[in-house]
This record gives structure tokens, sequence and C-alpha cells, in this order.
């Protein structure tokens, strides 16, 4: 049986830190994440739970980076569940992903999630996802760190104080 979580990646790109959340699979024989279906979790597919058919998570995720103004505060920004990266959307699919979204904002509203970690967590609670994995980089000997999605939070939460962190080391700002 497939199992659904979340990846979570550090990006530098364009010379701002992104901090990126996606939805992603996992099979128990593998040791690496997948990639979701890109036509939405099927009911035909006898890999995929129950709780999954008929949502569309591929693309799904949070997308945050590190913004900073010109008084120089630093702040993460951007941490709203969105879908990212999709090509080609067609009817069906646009409804899959309407029904997923209102299905993880009524959890983040259930939740009051206002923080970034409490966003990561209610989108695993309102999707049934069983885990978290860190991208640690393709030069790292174990480059997939699997943990509870408790722990990922925890895991996403340090990345983004860590990130702010440097971005302020970088551009001279102080602490």
């Amino acid at each position: 049986m497939r199992e659904y979580g979340l990846l979570i990646r550090p990006e530098s790109k364009y010379g701002t830190e992104y901090i990126k959340v996606m939805a992603v699979a996992r099979e128990a024989e593998k040791d690496y994440p997948l990639g979701c279906s890109s036509d939405g979790e099927s009911e035909y597919d006898r890999n995929v739970p129950k709780h999954m058919h008929g949502l569309m998570v591929d693309g799904l995720g949070i997308y945050g980076f590190i913004n900073v103004t010109g008084s120089n505060e630093v702040h993460y920004l951007g941490y709203d569940v969105e879908y990212q990266d999709v090509f080609a959307i067609h009817i069906p699919k646009a409804q899959r992903m309407i029904k997923t979204l209102k299905k993880v904002v009524a959890r983040m509203r259930k939740d009051d999630a206002r923080e970034p970690g409490d966003r990561f967590f209610s989108l695993a609670k309102a999707l049934k996802l069983s885990f978290a994995v860190v991208d640690r980089g393709k030069d790292h000997p174990n480059r997939w760190g699997w943990m509870s999605v408790t722990e990922g939070r925890e895991h996403y939460r340090n990345l983004i104080t860590e990130t702010i962190e440097k971005v302020k080391k970088q551009k001279g700002i102080a602490a």
C-alpha cells in the first residue's frame, strides 16, 4: 500500500532562500520518495489508500521563502497551501484540486493553524499523511531523512529559524 507524506526541501534560487514542503508518496520497497499521480489519486489503483481517492496531491505544498524588507526586517512568507508546477489542468483535475484544497483549508480553520509549523501539521492531518522526509542533498551519504509528521513539523520550524539567521548573517543584519 502506498503511503503519503511531506517532503521538506530548502532551495536557494535567484538570491532568495526558499523552504518548500511538497506532497510525496512512498512505497514499501523504496528508500526514496516518489512523485504523486499527475492526474490525481485514483480509486482504481489498489495501492492508493481509500482516504486519498479522488484527491489531487501532485504539486500540492507550502512554498515559502525568506523575505528581507527595505528596513532590514527578515520574515518567512508564503506559507499558504497551494499548487505549483502542475502542467496541464483540465476540468476533472481542477475539481480534484478544489476538493483537496477545501479539505485542507477546513482542517486549518478547525485547528486555527496560523504559523508555518501548525499549517504543516494541519495539511498532514487533513490528508492523513503518515510521514515527513528531508532531502539532505545528492552528495549526502544518507540523502533522505525519514521522520514522523510531528518530527517533520519541528524540523520545518527549525529550518525556517536557521534559514532566517543565515540570511541575517549574509546581509549583515543584527540578530
